[in-house]
């Protein structure tokens, strides 16, 4: 049966037959510190804050009410249970109250408010407003009963609007696997369960995969994804670039900002993927970006060399030739692995033979150590 609490201080005893009318019309139970309708437990060390606690984790939904007087624990305790938990609430005051924090607010100081009660309810209603950015909606006693069957609806519509963007992403599970049937509008609907973070891993996986199936990905689904907090979809990101990003007049801004993600990420594996992802999609362009990609890890000094390596019947442009050296020249310190770096020394020598004196370094290679790797 859905709960919903009565959150509020001891006047609110005078709306509570409307809010149980109301609450009982969507099928609800009714939960109220005033009935005793709470979860609590008495012991020797019994607590109403705990109680109070409790009840919020408890309820579906929590609605706050301010008629004239002050709770302590309703906004120290409730109010910010409520909102820690995610629990979805409403906040209600009465239309006067609501008038009198405003006058007051406008045209008096806070310190200058000599009732203890007024200056409780200003500093509340400040924090539920101003600071936490809650919305207050105000009512009369005489609207009370509509105000709340009417924000109440509101709460219930939008709970079923999720229930179907819940169920239209379950039936699309079952056609990731045939995604060339999706479409136009279920691609849209891909997108964002690939850029949910709240989604389960697995299912954004299958997204993107569809999504790369289509090349749908426009640039700002593909620069969301790559900054997702989920390493998987980051990592899956990358390595499907190729397929994701399918405009072909390369954007210089998007490389430099894929690269500027792989600088700032503490998982190496971005760098890694990242260097064939970018030589894939447009090798000039790759290259001229990966100049600025920090080469500090071991791993992504070997795996440019040998992409780049790769494209070697492609490198034949003087000025290309030229940064690609200058991209092996990093790639060759005295960390990196001994084989490798021998086939990068022979590749940086088959280009500069190509071009004499390319990047001005007739004897552009390093000496080798004075130790082995």
């Amino acid at each position: 049966m859905l709960r919903i609490m009565l959150c509020g201080a001891h006047d609110t005893d005078r709306i509570r037959e409307d809010f149980v009318k109301v609450a009982a019309g969507f099928g609800a139970e009714v939960w109220h510190y005033l009935s005793g309708d709470i979860l609590y437990i008495n012991h020797g060390q019994a607590s109403w804050d705990t109680n109070s606690r409790d009840t919020v984790r408890n309820a579906h939904l929590c609605v706050f009410v301010v008629l004239e007087s002050y709770g302590s624990i309703t906004w120290r305790t409730e109010l910010r249970e409520a909102l820690s938990t995610g629990k979805p609430i409403l906040v209600l005051c009465l239309d006067r109250t609501y008038q009198t924090y405003q006058a007051l607010t406008r045209n008096v100081a806070l310190s200058a408010v000599t009732d203890p009660g007024q200056q409780h309810l200003i500093a509340t209603l400040r924090e539920v407003e101003s600071e936490r950015k809650l919305t207050v909606v105000s009512f009369s006693y005489g609207s009370f009963e509509e105000t709340l069957r009417r924000h109440l609806s509101r709460l219930f519509e939008l709970a079923l609007r999720q229930v179907q963007v819940r169920n239209s992403r379950v039936a699309l599970r079952q056609i990731f696997t045939d995604s060339a049937g999706l479409s136009a509008a279920q691609l849209v609907t891909t997108a964002e369960i690939a850029t949910d973070e709240f989604e389960e891993k697995t299912l954004r996986k299958q997204a993107i995969h569809a999504l790369a199936a289509h090349g749908a990905a426009d640039e700002d689904t593909i620069v969301t994804l790559l900054s997702s907090m989920e390493q998987g979809v980051q990592r899956l990101t990358v390595e499907l670039l190729p397929r994701l990003y399918t405009t072909r007049t390369v954007d210089p801004e998007f490389f430099a900002h894929c690269i500027a993600l792989a600088n700032r990420s503490a998982d190496v594996g971005v760098a890694r993927r990242l260097i064939p992802a970018l030589l894939d999609i447009d090798l000039a362009a790759a290259v001229r970006a990966l100049e600025t990609l920090e080469l500090v890890e071991s791993g992504a000094r070997r795996r440019l060399a040998e992409t780049l390596e790769a494209y070697e019947p492609q490198i034949t442009d003087p000025e290309l030739v030229d940064t690609v050296c200058g991209l092996l020249d990093r790639c060759l310190t005295s960390e990196s692995e001994a084989d490798w770096k021998a086939r990068c020394r022979a590749f940086h020598e088959r280009l500069t033979a190509t071009v004499p004196g390319a990047a001005g370094r007739p004897n552009g290679i390093p000496d080798q150590p004075a130790h082995p790797d």
